[in-house]
């Protein structure tokens, strides 16, 4: 007896997309060509987080041909909900006559669902499955279609901490005893932690090059990390970084300070999750990264954000901000501390020729031609009366 045909078809939501919470309700028809005897039909509404992934191990031996490749999976269920349409699973037998027959469900979503996610080595699947009980013994499958389950994570609900922003600093120096360079300095500072696809990141790069090694270019990347824990045969971890934005700007060469200004957008993503799972979470850093030349690993420095689907509303109150960080390394010898730069390239050789009232001065010919204005901060004793 061939399987009658199935339409899943979801009310009003014809791409089947629904907030976590709310009310999931469609109809199911079926096409029948000859007279159908079931007990009944069933639909089954599934959530799964699933992690999977292999990993080949050589033999001790080191011989050619001796590895062995160990499967690791995990398995955690979200949702499930079944339903008759009609009958029940231990009623007694029915037909049902030729034509078309429609049955409608509603079913509410847990609140608590994640996000739907699709990934190389772990996923979160929904999906709404139809049933024929022909007997008590033998059920068989007759259409299924997948649902997308979004959400919500409101950044407004995470504290002020969202609101601060953040710096990430760091001092290079290349090669190491006599053969050491001085060194490099690059720091990155964002206004917030807290972003919703669409935004747009703006970050600022300070670098000061004293060291003999150029800068090719900083790259800007938005980073998605994702986490798995399986929990077969072992209890083993992995982590998976993929670049899903980037951004590029100009580096600094040998005896140069520079100052970008980079802008990231933030593509369609799923929101941060860490509380939903002992099995998957995703989370989400800003990475900068120094390109160097040369045989020397380029610098990298991150710092984490968070995504999420409803965006900051309120500004943090000016007297709860606190410096980002210890102050900044001082990348100019002697007791003067030189601030507001402004100007895209100061070669270092020509910051002792500053005017020392704080005005703004012309560099001479062949410095790019870069006018400054700044600011000398003196220790106390050395101010005059």
């Amino acid at each position: 007896m061939p399987d009658p045909e199935c339409h899943i078809r979801f009310d009003n939501n014809p791409y089947g997309v629904y907030l976590a919470g709310q009310t999931l309700a469609g109809q199911v028809e079926l096409r029948l060509t000859e007279i159908l005897s079931v007990i009944g039909i069933s639909l089954r509404l599934d959530g799964l987080t699933e992690v999977e992934w292999s990993e080949v191990i050589e033999a001790a031996t080191g011989q050619p041909g001796n590895r062995k490749t160990t499967r690791y999976h995990g398995q955690q269920t979200l949702l499930n909900s079944t339903s008759f349409l009609c009958g029940s699973s231990v009623g007694p037998v029915r037909d049902l006559a030729i034509g078309t027959h429609t049955y409608h469900f509603s079913c509410d979503l847990p609140a608590h669902l994640p996000t739907s996610f699709e990934g190389y080595h772990g996923r979160i699947r929904y999906t709404a499955k139809v049933s024929v009980h022909r007997t008590k013994a033998r059920i068989d499958p007759i259409g299924q279609v997948s649902f997308t389950v979004l959400r919500h994570l409101n950044l407004n609900e995470h504290g002020e901490v969202l609101l601060l922003p953040a710096k990430s600093e760091l001092t290079k120096v290349f090669c190491c005893g006599p053969c050491s360079s001085e060194p490099l300095y690059i720091s990155a500072t964002i206004a917030r932690c807290g972003y919703i696809p669409g935004q747009t990141i703006v970050m600022k790069i300070d670098a000061v090059n004293r060291s003999r090694t150029t800068v090719t270019e900083f790259r800007v990347k938005l980073i998605q990390k994702l986490s798995y824990t399986s929990q077969h045969p072992t209890v083993e971890s992995r982590s998976d970084a993929l670049v899903v934005a980037e951004s590029r700007c100009s580096g600094v060469t040998s005896g140069e300070v520079v100052k970008h200004q980079q802008n990231l957008l933030i593509p369609a993503l799923p929101p941060t999750y860490t509380d939903g799972s002992p099995l998957f979470s995703i989370n989400y850093e800003l990475e900068v990264e120094a390109r160097v030349t040369g045989p020397n690993i380029s610098p990298r420095l991150a710092m984490p954000i968070t995504i999420g689907t409803i965006a900051l509303e309120t500004s943090i109150p000016k007297e709860k901000l606190k410096p980002l960080t210890k102050p900044s390394w001082d990348p100019f010898t002697g007791t003067q501390h030189y601030t507001d730069i402004i100007g895209t390239r100061i070669p270092v050789g020509n910051i002792a020729r500053r005017s020392q009232a704080g005005l703004e001065e012309q560099l001479p010919n062949g410095s790019n031609n870069v006018r400054l204005h700044y600011v000398v901060h003196r220790n106390s004793s050395e101010l005059p009366p």
